[in-house]
């Protein structure tokens, strides 16, 4: 459809030379037609005439309707359709807690491993081949030790607080203590499974609090995007959890605090082992408009 309204476009002036050859043939007819019913000289002969002569007139007028609606098409409705196409953003599916995390890209770290250029002079050395037992073999990389340390969590970032027996909130991860109202909030949450089971799959809250205590940002959504769930979880695995804190409050200038927990929307939220039912970490987010 797209190639024919394009084409269209651009070879409207072959529909207009075939719309005005049209008019003119059935205006000659019709002029034609009128003529003899003025020489006829029965009843009959002038009725056929005067039929004659309505049909050619209906015809040119016909073409003319057509040539008006393709210039009609071609040089208004045609642009606006094409304008709207073009300035029309192409919709994405996220899901029904927030945005999306965006995909990390990987960043392919040069080799290490030393490049040997040969010269015109070692190509006769070169050419001689070497015993196996003298070829040095690149050294082995170190093993990593087993920690259960999320990795590059700083130790001023340590929260270590307990909902009920099944999750420990260990730590969080922010890349910045400015934000602006335009942006979201890209908070990282890093839980660890305890002995105890979640009896149901709870949903992570994490709201950006004003200094009065107001809500001015938040994201709830399950753990890890739902790809975790909280029933699922091992005792001692860290499961990283992703929360862009979308603004409400997009007027808002000054100081806030972000709280932390878990809740059930048919029983209400998780208690914590202090006693609370959310975790203010320890951190002030500077909100700029």
């Amino acid at each position: 459809m797209t190639i024919v309204l394009q084409w269209l476009v651009e070879q409207a002036w072959v529909v207009y030379a075939a719309c005005a050859i049209g008019v003119l043939i059935y205006v000659v007819r019709a002029l034609t037609a009128q003529r003899e019913q003025g020489l006829a000289l029965f009843t009959l002969e002038r009725e056929a005439a005067a039929t004659s002569a309505i049909r050619s007139w209906a015809m040119a007028l016909v073409f003319v309707a057509i040539g008006a609606v393709v210039f009609v098409a071609t040089m208004v409705v045609l642009p606006n359709l094409s304008g709207r196409d073009v300035a029309t953003p192409s919709l994405t599916s996220t899901p029904a807690a927030g945005v999306e995390r965006p995909t990390p890209t990987v960043t392919p770290v040069p080799s290490s491993t030393p490049v040997l250029t040969v010269s015109a002079t070692t190509v006769e050395t070169a050419a001689t081949p070497i015993p196996a037992e003298s070829a040095v073999e690149p050294p082995e990389a170190p093993t990593p030790l087993p920690t259960d340390t999320p990795p590059a969590v700083a130790l001023d970032q340590a929260v270590g607080a307990r909902f009920g027996d099944f999750a420990e909130l260990v730590s969080y991860n922010l890349p910045s203590t400015q934000f602006s109202t335009a942006q979201a909030v890209p908070l990282t949450l890093y839980w660890r499974g305890l002995a105890g089971t979640s009896p149901v799959d709870y949903v992570v809250f994490a709201h950006l609090l004003a200094e009065d205590g107001r809500l001015i940002a938040q994201h709830d959504g399950p753990p890890a995007g739902g790809t975790r769930p909280t029933g699922t979880w091992v005792t001692g695995e860290v499961i990283e959890d992703f929360h862009p804190l979308a603004f409400q409050d997009t007027g808002y200038a000054g100081s806030a605090r972000i709280a932390v927990g878990l809740y059930d929307p048919s029983t209400g939220r998780v208690p914590t082992q202090g006693g609370g039912d959310r975790v203010v970490l320890p951190i002030v987010i500077s909100v700029v408009p």
